[in-house]
C-alpha cells in the first residue's frame, strides 16, 4: 500500500512538473545567466524547469537522509530492546 501509494505521489509531482514545463514552453523569452565561470544564453521555460527539478533533487536527497538516519536509529533502539529483554529473561543468580 505504501509504494501504491508512493508511485501516486511521485506520478502527480512529474504531472505537475510536465504541466508547468508545457506551460512555460510557450514563453520564449532569453535569460541572460552571467555564472563566475561562464556565460549563456537560456530560454525561460528551460530555465525554470531546471531549477524546479533541482530543487526537487535537493529536497530528495534531504528526505532520503533523514530516512536514513531513522531507520539506524530504529535499528539501533530495537537491539537495545532486545538485549534488555534477554536480560530480564535470565534466571537471577544468588
Amino acid at each position: 500500500m505504501k509504494f501504491v501509494k508512493s508511485i501516486l505521489y511521485f506520478m502527480a509531482i512529474l504531472s505537475l512538473a510536465m504541466f508547468l514545463v508545457t506551460l512555460g514552453s510557450v514563453n520564449g523569452q532569453q535569460i541572460h545567466v552571467n555564472l563566475l565561470i561562464a556565460q549563456d544564453d537560456f530560454s525561460l521555460p528551460t530555465l525554470l524547469a531546471a531549477a524546479f527539478f533541482s530543487g526537487f533533487l535537493v529536497a530528495l536527497c534531504a528526505l532520503g537522509f533523514g530516512y536514513v538516519v531513522a531507520k539506524l536509529k530504529l535499528r539501533k533502539l530495537q537491539n537495545h530492546i532486545s538485549r534488555l529483554s534477554s536480560q530480564i529473561s535470565q534466571p537471577v543468580k544468588e
